[in-house]
């Protein structure tokens, strides 16, 4: 579970951050929960002094005259081992000292909707990309094997079977594409066409003219019309 830490010095900016937010949640592909927001930064300093693991600290910079949003940022890393700050202010001028305090992102106010979905699927992606192994159990005749999802580079079926191919080479299995989407984490494989699915870790560009998917190992593949849009989306940093 994605916790989400709400600091601003203004209630009105929490509740629009909050009303964002939990119409993002139900579409990410990680679940994710809003556990605090307040406006002292204090409670967020607490927080994660009594609690490790991921978690998004979402900061304004100005908070009350003892501490900064930069002075939260330093303490939150001081207890917590793995957090991701985002800065949300209304002051790009500050957006590279943010970044040189070690934040995750910088959200310029007024923000979109989209914008703050576009940084918690960069999280989720930060989180899975660091994962020692995300496991795939698949079977073919008496042999099972576990894959680690992170090394599949695409997957392609043809009539009942599927192959897996990865940069140290390619496993073949019968199931059908179709049973097989749900197993696979939804923050990396997008299908490009009825017959193909694709890792978007590994893509190197689109050609949405042509249709066609460039993968980081040179590999060329088509994208159906239909599915052009999810691939286009997929491929976004």
């Amino acid at each position: 579970m994605l916790k989400l830490i709400l600091c601003d010095d203004n209630p009105r900016h929490n509740n629009t951050l909050t009303h964002h937010l939990e119409q993002i949640l139900p579409d990410l592909p990680m679940p994710a929960q809003i556990v605090l927001t307040t406006t002292d930064p204090n409670e967020v300093i607490r927080y994660a002094s009594e609690h490790d693991g991921d978690a998004v600290y979402f900061l304004d910079l100005e908070l009350d005259n003892a501490l900064s949003g930069l002075d939260v940022c330093a303490a939150i890393h001081r207890y917590n081992s793995t957090p991701f700050v985002v800065y949300v202010s209304a002051y790009a001028e500050y957006a590279l000292e943010c970044f040189r305090s070690h934040a995750f992102d910088f959200i310029l106010k007024p923000y979109t909707r989209q914008r703050l979905e576009n940084t918690l699927r960069d999280v989720i992606l930060h989180i899975e990309r660091n994962r020692s192994v995300y496991p795939l159990n698949v079977t073919a005749g008496s042999l099972t094997r576990i894959l680690d999802q992170r090394e599949i580079l695409y997957l392609e079926i043809e009539r009942e079977y599927v192959t897996a191919h990865m940069s140290t080479g390619s496993f073949t299995w019968r199931e059908s594409l179709t049973k097989l989407l749900p197993r696979l984490n939804p923050a990396w494989f997008v299908r490009i066409h009825k017959s193909c699915a694709i890792n978007r870790l590994y893509i190197d560009h689109v050609n949405a003219k042509a249709r066609e998917v460039t993968m980081k190992n040179g590999a060329v593949l088509s994208v159906s019309r239909r599915l052009l849009g999810d691939l286009t989306a997929a491929a976004e940093p």
